[in-house]
């Protein structure tokens, strides 16, 4: 399924209308970019199920002599990001997925609401192996994503939280829609259970940024002693 099926939109539609989905959307792709400091000189940047390359032009605002390789499944969200992209000869697209496969080395992973897709935690865990084992030492995993609270009063308060801002836009029943529908294609895992995935993966795992559902994670490589 293309990622404007499971939202429910039209690809055209996708960067404005993220916005009414996703409380505090364009804060975290700023703290996203933030995340990948200390910055390496000309780093190597994976950013893994780019989308429309929001977060990839990001990082290149930060860092303009970086090298970007976004890669996405999608086709028609790709022809997105090549629009927006164009005119920078340092980022590159290509069409494939990340969940299988080799990963490149690179010095910074970055991954931008495309991480819950993968649904299973040994699943989950083996690709956060894999970006380990293809990051230079000292580089850096930055995901922002859905990452609950593990408390479910909590839980509970954070949802609530998200359907207020999506009320801002729908009525009731479309919100209820939406949610359902992301549900069967979707899963969040708690902040705690992400950690510990990424700790177990080999990463020193820093929270940069927390709001209500949703954070920016750091998880570095250390340096060999």
């Amino acid at each position: 399924m293309s990622v404007a099926s499971h939202l429910g939109i039209r690809v055209a539609e996708y960067d404005r209308r993220i916005r009414t989905f996703i409380p505090d959307y364009e804060e975290m792709l700023t703290v996203g970019a933030e995340a990948l400091r200390p910055i390496r000189r000309s780093p190597t940047i994976v950013d893994l199920g780019t989308g429309t390359g929001a977060l990839a032009a990001r990082c290149l605002q930060l860092v303009p002599e970086a090298t970007v390789l976004g890669l996405d499944t999608d086709s028609e969200m790709l022809a997105v990001a090549a629009r927006r992209l164009r005119g920078k000869p340092r980022a590159t697209l290509e069409q494939r997925s990340f969940s299988r496969g080799s990963l490149p080395a690179c010095d910074y992973f970055t991954a931008a609401l495309s991480l819950h897709h993968v649904k299973r935690r040994h699943a989950k865990t083996a690709l956060y192996r894999r970006c380990h084992d293809a990051l230079r030492p000292g580089g850096a995993l930055v995901t922002v994503d859905c990452m609950p609270p593990a408390n479910r009063a909590l839980r509970r308060f954070v949802e609530q939280a998200w359907t207020r801002h999506m009320a801002r836009t729908y009525a009731r029943r479309e919100i209820e829609g939406f949610l359902a529908a992301w549900a069967q294609e979707d899963r969040y895992f708690t902040l705690n259970q992400e950690s510990a995935m990424l700790a177990a993966a080999g990463f020193q795992v820093d929270v940069v940024w927390r709001r209500n559902a949703f954070a920016v994670v750091r998880a570095t490589r250390p340096r060999r002693r």
